[in-house]
C-alpha cells in the first residue's frame, strides 16, 4: 500500500456503502493541525495534517472494532512533518470492519497519539438493506441504496401479515422509532415510485 504526504481530494461519491460518522472525545495531540476519516467505495479515508514547525520520528495508524483493543493497519517511516511548512499526509484503509463502528487513531513517534475518531461502516451489497442496530431498542434506522434521493416507501408489517407502520424518504435511509411497536419479530419491504420492491428484510423489537 503506498502512503504518502499529498493534497486532500475527498471524494463523495457511494456505491453499496452507507456511512454514519461519529468523533469520541480525546485528547488532541499538540503537533496535529487536524484529523478527519471518511467513507467512500467500501474504503475509509484517513486526512490528517502534522503542524508548520513540527515532526516527528515515524507515524502509526491503529484501528480498533471495540475502542478498546487497537490493531497497528499501516505505517510511515521515517520523519514526518516539516520545520517550515504544515504537511499533509493521508492512509487508506481497504479493508474496514463492516456493519459495525471502526476507530482509528494515529501514533506520531515520541509526540504521543491523536484523537480518535470514529466511523460506523454499513454494507447493504447483499440484502439491498441494512437494519442498524438490530434488535431495535428504541430507534434504528434501514439503510439501503437510494444514491439519485428519489422518493421512496417503507410498509412494516407484523407477524400476522398486519400493516402496522408506513414511511417515505428521500434519504439512503428510512428511520423507524419502535416506542409503540411490541417486542417481537417485523417485517419490512421497500418500495419505489413505480410500486416495484427494491429490497425486503426483518428486524427484531426488543425493549
Amino acid at each position: 500500500m503506498m502512503i504518502k504526504a499529498l493534497n486532500w481530494i475527498v471524494l463523495f461519491v457511494s456505491f453499496s456503502m452507507v456511512f454514519v460518522s461519529s468523533f469520541a472525545n480525546a485528547q488532541s495531540n499538540p503537533i496535529l493541525d487536524d484529523f478527519s476519516i471518511l467513507a467512500n467505495n467500501r474504503k475509509v479515508y484517513l486526512n490528517w495534517i502534522i503542524k508548520s514547525g513540527s515532526t516527528c520520528n515515524g507515524i502509526h495508524i491503529f484501528r480498533s472494532a471495540n475502542n478498546s483493543s487497537f490493531k497497528e493497519i499501516g505505517n510511515i517511516a521515517g520523519i514526518c512533518g516539516s520545520v517550515s511548512s504544515a504537511t499533509p499526509y493521508n492512509f487508506v484503509d481497504q479493508n474496514p470492519e463492516k456493519n459495525t463502528i471502526n476507530f482509528y487513531r494515529l501514533e506520531l513517534g515520541n509526540n504521543g497519539t491523536s484523537q480518535t475518531l470514529s466511523i460506523e461502516i454499513i454494507d447493504i451489497e447483499k440484502e439491498g438493506s441494512q437494519v442498524r442496530p438490530n434488535p431495535v431498542y428504541n430507534e434504528a434506522k434501514i439503510y439501503f441504496n437510494n444514491n439519485t434521493k428519489v422518493l421512496n416507501y417503507l410498509s412494516v408489517y407484523n407477524l400476522s401479515d398486519k400493516l402496522i407502520d408506513e414511511l417515505s424518504s428521500k434519504e439512503n435511509f428510512f428511520e423507524i422509532d419502535s416506542t409503540n411497536y411490541s417486542n417481537g419479530i417485523y417485517f419490512f419491504k421497500i418500495i419505489n415510485k413505480e410500486k416495484i420492491i427494491i429490497s425486503k428484510g426483518k428486524f427484531i423489537v426488543a425493549h
